[in-house]
């Protein structure tokens, strides 16, 4: 008997009676959920089911799919609501950047949301959410219509109404922020404090030096002419006999190390780098301004100087604007039950809510 046959014989394998359904599910399932690596999704699928959690499975199969294989779309935002539960939760990235991951979407997307909004341990899910709507819009209006098709709770083709407080939270958010690609106005206050501490070393030495000699012609002023000559003299005479006596010691201890050693005291071009390097640190508190390690912190400050380029947040809203924003959606909410929707913005009488971009 060969060695494949004998586990039959020893007992059956007991197959339950719903596997056919459970693998019918799956395959529907992978079908309208089209994930671009199924083993990864198949994994996390089944790991779900058996946790009793919700799967990441579309509800519907969407149309039209997005532009990459494993791109961001709305549907996968939908599937990311629903295992949340509520977006008014704060969770902890770890658990967002795990349900990312098992859609198989793209984590370059999910790193740029996370640097947008400035997450770093924790991050409430409507704002998560907000951002990753504005990845997918070409403008701030275009971005609000579907998150408020987002945030309903009405079906598909409804009028995906959302409460005004919702609105105006996600609104003013997302017009607090800065993805327009321009330039920042200010550098790195640290490095440029770094770069400037020499300059500003020997601006500062020599304002004291010239606050020393403005300090002695005041009080000559107060001196007469004859003291000021007899002071002269006798600190003349103290200095002179003083760098006597101290010519006379280093003399004597250049002359002793000498004797003791071939190559006296001379300071190597290597030996006088490193004093420079030294008396740099002590000075300054940085290296020397030639130094490669500042260059590169300089050119890695350089680098983090432009905002994010994303065309469905853009530039920062003026106050203004908003204002007016939150004065019609205020008048709108008051006619439909404190609830405002895609029709309001639509409206020819609501204000624009982004910035048109001007060509230069």
């Amino acid at each position: 008997m060969s060695f494949v046959e004998q586990p039959s014989l020893g007992r059956e394998i007991a197959v339950p009676a719903r596997l056919p359904m459970i693998l019918k599910q799956f395959c529907k399932a992978a079908i309208r959920t089209q994930p671009y690596d199924l083993l990864k999704w198949s994994g996390s699928y089944f790991r779900a089911l058996a946790d009793g959690e919700e799967p990441p499975v579309k509800p519907r199969l969407e149309y039209p799919s997005s532009s990459t294989a494993s791109g961001l779309t709305v549907g996968f935002l939908r599937v990311l609501l629903r295992q949340f539960g509520n977006y008014n939760k704060t969770l902890p990235v770890e658990t967002i950047s795990r349900r990312w991951d098992c859609l198989c979407l793209d984590r370059r997307d999910l790193d740029t949301i996370l640097a947008i909004g400035r997450f770093r341990r924790t991050c409430q899910v409507k704002k998560f959410l907000a951002i990753a709507v504005g990845l997918l819009g070409a403008s701030l209006t275009e971005t609000m219509i579907t998150v408020c098709q987002l945030f309903s709770h009405e079906p598909d083709g409804g009028s995906a109404m959302i409460p005004l407080t919702l609105f105006m939270e996600i609104y003013e958010y997302l017009a607090g922020l800065a993805c327009d690609g321009n330039e920042k106005d200010t550098v790195d206050q640290n490095t440029t404090e770094r770069t400037a501490c020499k300059d500003e070393s020997s601006v500062d030495r020599t304002c004291s030096i010239n606050s020393q000699d403005t300090d002695v012609d005041i009080n000559s002023e107060l001196i007469s002419k004859d003291e000021v000559d007899l002071s002269k003299t006798d600190l003349s005479e103290l200095i002179d006999n003083s760098s006597l006596e101290k010519e006379a010691t280093n003399y004597e201890e250049k002359r002793d190390e000498s004797s003791t050693s071939p190559k006296g005291n001379a300071l190597t071009g290597k030996d006088r780098a490193d004093y420079n390097v030294t008396i740099g640190r002590k000075f300054c508190g940085v290296k020397d301004a030639n130094d490669e390690s500042l260059s590169s912190e300089i050119e890695k400050a350089t680098k983090v100087t432009c905002y994010p380029n994303v065309p469905g947040i853009g530039p920062r809203i003026p106050a203004e604007r908003v204002a007016s924003v939150t004065a019609w959606m205020l008048e709108c909410a008051r006619l439909q039950e404190g609830m405002v929707g895609p029709r309001n913005i639509r409206h020819t009488s609501c204000p624009l809510l982004h910035e048109r971009s001007t060509s230069k």
